[in-house]
């Protein structure tokens, strides 16, 4: 008895008595109106989940939460209803939020892709999707000093801190090495030599090709263009005692962002 007078007193604070088709419609309209202000600012951008997935996204964490809520309304009434198995009905009011967390990983990790060089797209909206699937099991929960309050700054995130992005972005440049060595026997060690010579030099190696017969080693590395100084990384290498030549070229310009 005592333990159902703790839950009547907890479900008089914070959660629904019962839900209403009024109550229920609420939410999901909610739902809809925040899932879509995000989902709007990313098809405004020609982003991978766009307007209906985020709407899709929302809804359906907060139909989840009222499955849930209903579930705990149910095994109420149970217990109101018989007592003397109230101390033995037991529930997990977060099993089915945690598993749309965790589901809607999933479906976020569809939108990041592996763009041109060493840069990862979708990141952001991949976040994005997962952050509102969180805001929808609140809504669907009722929590909506919760959930409202952060759509807003999700929005804030997504549209004016965009504006700041552009400061913090590192350019990354890919960079061509041409490396001979003196003779075949220096060649083992001297590959050795130049990984750990770009390895201090915090340089990124994204492909490396061996030619044996010509005692040769062509690299392909990525370095910011902040921090970039091509001279001195030649005459780190020259300066090998099996390198006879080093040769360099530009290959491109990425954007990375970090």
């Amino acid at each position: 008895m005592i333990g159902l007078e703790i839950l009547d007193e907890f479900l008089k604070k914070g959660f629904a008595e019962s839900l209403t088709v009024k109550v229920v419609s609420l939410r999901l309209v909610l739902a809809v109106i925040f899932g879509g202000m995000v989902g709007y600012t990313r098809e405004r951008n020609n982003k991978p989940a766009g307007f209906r997935t985020h709407i899709l996204v929302c809804f359906g964490a907060a139909i989840i939460s009222m499955v849930q809520d209903q579930l705990r309304l149910n095994i109420m009434e149970l217990a109101r209803a018989n007592v003397e198995i109230a101390s033995v009905v037991k529930t997990d009011l977060g099993r089915l939020g945690a598993q749309v967390v965790s589901g809607i990983g999933f479906l976020g990790a569809g939108s990041i892709m592996k763009e041109k060089g060493e840069t990862v797209g979708g990141m952001t909206t991949a976040a994005g999707i997962w952050a509102t699937g969180c805001a929808g099991l609140g809504i669907g929960w009722g929590f909506y000093n919760l959930a409202i309050p952060a759509i807003v700054f999700m929005l804030l995130i997504l549209v004016l801190f965009k504006k700041f992005e552009s400061k913090i972005e590192k350019r990354i440049i890919s960079l061509n090495f041409e490396i001979k060595f003196l003779s075949e026997k220096d060649y083992e060690k001297g590959i050795v030599d130049v990984f750990e010579v770009l390895s201090k030099k915090l340089i990124r190696i994204i492909q490396i090709n061996k030619h044996r017969v010509d005692d040769t080693v062509f690299l392909t590395v990525n370095i910011e263009e902040s921090i970039i100084n091509i001279s001195d990384i030649v005459a780190a290498l020259t300066a090998l005692k099996s390198v006879e030549q080093v040769k360099n070229s530009q290959v491109g310009l990425d954007i990375g962002k970090y």
